[in-house]
């Protein structure tokens, strides 16, 4: 089989298995830079474990497009999808021989993630709030639901009315991967979203959150709005619409020490992706000890 019909294979198995548009984008990205340098002809039975070490041993793997060397986390993202790629074509039977099983990923210290502290937190749903801009109401409706859940963005815009059960105070959200996953809110945040939805006639299957004309929010519209508000409410270091999923799952792991908690409320299919909040917690130890 030649490559580009078996990254075909790759990507239908991919939309098999669910995975979000996103992320199968990434995955043919990579693949590219494979297949651009391997040769988009060449039978894919004949690739060995040398032709796969030469690639990353290759500027085309090691250099960015801008012409920067790539990060460890970038190399790895790149190994893994070279990894999961053959290991599909492996298992499928499609290749009788692996031979991207040598390849290995190298240690690396992921950064902490970005935060808004408790004041910046409060001073930007402030801003929101006592906004007179006709649309501060779903504005703020849609930060204290990313703040109040940590919830992604894509779970965000994909949400309808008809997902919020008030009564239990839960919501069911589209998660990564396709996965259905119940979220639970507070008496504060009820409030809110319940305020929202009358103020604006929404009900059942319609959006949760629209654009000016009706139809459903995108996440650059939600992107672009959230980046104007953090901007107007004073807050100088570099901020986006995931900081306040961060700055939930860093208060959620503040308030109770649990870190399979956090993992739960976040949707992580690993603990080990949610450890990042740890390292969090140590810097605030290490502030702290300053003053004893």
């Amino acid at each position: 089989m030649r490559t580009n019909k078996a990254i075909e294979s790759f990507h239908t198995q991919l939309r098999a298995d669910g995975r979000s548009p996103h992320t199968i984008a990434a995955y043919m990205r990579e693949l590219r830079l494979f297949t651009g340098w391997i040769g988009r002809v060449k039978n894919i039975k004949a690739v060995t474990p040398a032709d796969i070490a030469g690639f990353f041993t290759s500027n085309t793997a090691l250099v960015s497009a801008e012409g920067e060397n790539r990060c460890t986390i970038s190399t790895n993202r790149l190994k893994s999808t070279i990894r999961a790629f053959f290991n599909y074509l492996s298992e499928a039977g499609i290749i009788d021989s692996n031979p991207a099983r040598l390849v290995k990923s190298r240690p690396c210290q992921r950064k902490s993630p970005t935060t808004l502290s408790d004041s910046e937190r409060q001073a930007l749903l402030d801003t929101i709030s006592k906004s007179p801009e006709p649309l501060a109401q779903r504005d703020f409706a849609i930060a204290s639901l990313l703040l109040g859940t940590g919830i992604r963005l894509a779970s965000l815009v994909g949400l309808n009315a008809s997902a919020i059960d008030f009564k239990e105070g839960a919501i069911n959200i589209t998660s990564k991967g396709g996965r259905t996953e119940t979220v639970f809110i507070n008496a504060a945040l009820r409030k809110i979203l319940s305020s929202y939805v009358k103020a604006h006639g929404i009900s059942g299957a319609s959006p949760l959150f629209q654009a000016f004309i009706g139809k459903r929010l995108c996440a650059r519209q939600v992107q672009y709005r959230i980046s104007q508000w953090i901007k107007a409410a004073g807050i100088t270091h570099r901020a986006s619409v995931h900081t306040l999923r961060h700055t939930f799952a860093t208060r959620l792991y503040r308030m109770t020490g649990d870190l399979r908690l956090v993992q739960r409320a976040l949707g992580h299919r690993q603990v080990t992706t949610t450890e990042i909040y740890t390292h969090l917690s140590d810097q605030s130890l290490k502030k702290a000890i300053r003053f004893i």
